[in-house]
């Protein structure tokens, strides 16, 4: 006796019929279904079993309904995103700048004063000071800073006085010997 192989994916085939073939409705007669034994895969009139590409049908294989809507917003999105941040940067540099140049002078500035026998005295580095505000646009109304200030490098004198209206305080730090110094305004 020979047994024929089914196809696991063929609907299901009495024995002796030939595969792929639909099944006698003779042989199903008084059975007393209400439908063939096999389902039609696509609507009425549709010339080819599965639905087309880009459509789903319903299960009873009645109506097509169209591929769900694409999302087209989130690049539109995303690029309004990143022009608000773009632009919120660059808004953030101009007040930046704004905000330094209004402030006057730049903080940190440098000169040269004449020591003797390792220290200055205030009226040599006084008038240093000043020339150095003046020449970073500030005003200098009155300066003090102690009557001898050792010089080396790393060694500190703090100033104090009236410059542009203001109370001022510049923090003198010493970079070497020789007399270079930096002015720190605050």
């Amino acid at each position: 006796m020979s047994e024929q192989m089914h196809h696991p994916y063929a609907p299901s085939q009495p024995p002796g019929q030939p595969p792929n073939q639909p099944p006698n409705e003779a042989q199903y007669e008084g059975q007393n279904q209400a439908q063939p034994p096999y389902a039609p895969l696509a609507g009425p009139g549709h010339p080819y079993p599965y639905p087309a590409p880009g459509q789903v049908w319903n299960q009873a294989g009645q109506q097509p309904f169209g591929a769900p809507p694409r999302q087209r917003n989130g690049l539109a999105v995303t690029a309004i995103v990143m022009s608000a941040v773009a632009l919120l940067a660059s808004l953030g540099v101009v007040a930046f700048i704004a905000v330094g140049v209004a402030g006057g002078g730049s903080g940190v500035l440098t000169g040269q004063v004449a020591p003797a026998g390792g220290a200055v005295s205030s009226g040599v580095l006084v008038p240093a000071l000043t020339t150095v505000i003046e020449d970073d646009g500030g005003s200098v109304e009155q300066v003090s800073c102690p009557d001898s200030s050792a010089v080396g490098q790393g060694l500190v004198t703090v100033c104090h006085g009236s410059v542009d209206g203001f109370d001022w305080t510049g923090i003198v730090v010493f970079e070497d010997s020789s007399g270079t110094f930096t002015l720190q305004e605050l």
